[in-house]
């Protein structure tokens, strides 16, 4: 994922935005933890929704305690060691590895040199998370392998470009569950995956006409050199994310939740929100002036 599942910090209790920050320190720890320093950068608020989610669906306690930042040594953060997390960790270090191998792939010049300065420490990472989420591994190889293909057609449409990476988020979702809850997650899963994929689409539209590089979206809109262009465009974007965002929601309100529901909630909806109108309002010409002790929960 990449940075647009995030919760909204101003419409959150502070200590909701207390616990919702300790699970991503949580996430880091895991990271530095079982791989290295460097893996700490792979990290993003959105791997913290899959992370929260698996702990709210827990029947046991989440015991958060104040450790040391590993980058601030003089400040505290609460943090959590559940095998949850280190999941989580360990599918972090998987899909940024596949990731880079995409940008590789890529046309940018940028972003294929970075790609390939950093594919040797990732891909160390990898072959030690592999090993630890053979799972994950298999879902994400599986379905990276069937995306590249379905961008190869020159009439793939949005629901077919979006379908293997949402596909790949659902299962990992929904890894480990059983029935309704595993069918409710992986339609969670699958409809934030989708969302995540549509954002990126979106945000590198102009990019991609101008490199060459592949869009669902650039069959339709094969230009935005007018406002009438950028503008349809924006509302096209919109009306897609928009329907996509009210189908998530209804499958969050159908999840039975122990904990952390107030958060989730706000990710769902204040949070992915003010990522779909950071991306799409650029389009519009409108700047948000954004860049896109112990503690149990009972």
């Amino acid at each position: 994922m990449l940075g647009y599942v995030k919760a909204d910090k101003n419409s959150m209790l502070m200590s909701d935005y207390e616990l919702y920050k300790g699970l991503y320190c949580s996430l880091c720890h895991s990271l530095g933890r079982n791989y290295s320093s460097f893996a700490r950068l792979l990290l993003s608020y959105d791997f913290t929704l899959a992370a929260m989610l698996k702990l709210a669906l827990s029947d046991s306690p989440c015991t958060l305690t104040r450790k040391s930042c590993p980058f601030n040594p003089a400040k505290k953060c609460y943090c959590c060691k559940r095998d949850e997390i280190d999941y989580c960790a360990h599918g972090i270090v998987i899909i940024a590895y596949y990731k880079i191998l995409d940008n590789i792939g890529d046309r940018g010049l940028f972003k294929k040199i970075l790609s390939l300065l950093l594919f040797p420490f990732v891909a160390l990472m990898h072959k030690k998370a592999k090993k630890k989420a053979p799972d994950i591994e298999a879902i994400i190889s599986e379905c990276m392998k069937k995306q590249a293909e379905t961008e190869k057609k020159a009439d793939c449409s949005i629901d077919e470009a979006a379908h293997y990476s949402s596909d790949a988020l659902g299962r990992i979702f929904a890894l480990g569950y059983e029935n309704e809850t595993k069918d409710e997650m992986y339609r969670l899963g699958y409809m934030t995956g989708r969302i995540v994929y549509i954002l990126d689409a979106v945000d590198d539209l102009e990019d991609d006409i101008k490199k060459g590089n592949f869009n669902p979206f650039k069959k339709e809109f094969p230009r935005l050199e007018t406002n009438e262009e950028r503008n349809a465009f924006a509302d096209r974007a919109e009306k897609c994310l928009n329907l996509t965002q009210g189908t998530l929601l209804e499958y969050r309100d159908k999840l039975k939740l122990n904990r952390f529901s107030s958060i989730i909630e706000n990710i769902l909806f204040a949070g992915i929100g003010n990522s779909e109108k950071a991306v799409i309002d650029r389009y519009r010409g409108i700047d948000t002036g954004k860049t896109v002790k112990s503690v149990t929960i009972k």
